[in-house]
């Protein structure tokens, strides 16, 4: 029974991987840099900008840094480190709308429309639920309950790339995740 398990992981582990898609950082774009411009998250937890802003915009600017051919120039949030100006007099509500199965996703016309005072070329939304570990199991450390959604708007032309993935805030395993997701979205917008 025991090697029919070990199997059927091995099997599992070679199909996810295979699935895996490749990229070496940085992105070759010739020498264009590209600005991106992060706009409010919706979350699930009251507390999240208190509790994680700082880990979310400093995983994105070593995201932007890895890239080599992205630049966080605006965002709806203080940031850290680096030049970023703050986006003032964005209305997070009108920037999201729930659809089927109750999840939420960004309203392309109300980002464009947000953007229109600056020279954005791509904006980036978060739809997370954080804070979901179960503490009365006993394998806590191994839960990935939480999530990040991320939707990377073309400006210009209103397309939408959509990345996900399962995290745990809780425990510090956020910033490699977020900054993953955030790789895997840039490399999917050049590519496409």
């Amino acid at each position: 029974m025991k090697r029919l398990v070990l199997i059927v992981v091995v099997c599992l582990v070679c199909v996810s991987c295979a699935r895996t898609e490749g990229y070496t950082t940085p992105f070759d774009t010739g020498g264009k840099v590209y600005k991106l411009a992060l706009l409010p998250w919706h979350t699930t937890t009251m507390d999240f900008d208190f509790k994680y802003r700082w880990r979310m915009t400093q995983s994105l600017l070593t995201s932007c840094k890895d890239a080599g051919s992205f630049e966080l120039k605006w965002s709806a949030y203080p940031v850290n480190g680096g030049d970023v100006d703050i986006l003032e007099n964005i209305k997070k509500s009108s920037l999201w709308e729930r659809r089927k199965y109750g999840k939420y996703y960004p309203v392309v016309s109300a980002v464009q429309s947000a953007l229109s005072g600056v020279d954005a070329d791509l904006a980036l939304l978060y739809d997370i639920s954080a804070d979901n570990a179960d503490f009365d199991s006993d394998s806590v450390y191994d839960a990935r309950c939480d999530y990040v959604r991320l939707f990377l708007v073309d400006v210009k032309t209103g397309k939408v790339v959509v990345e996900f993935v399962r995290t745990d805030f809780m425990h510090n395993g956020a910033a490699a995740d977020i900054k993953q997701v955030n790789l895997r979205a840039l490399n999917k917008w050049l590519t496409e």
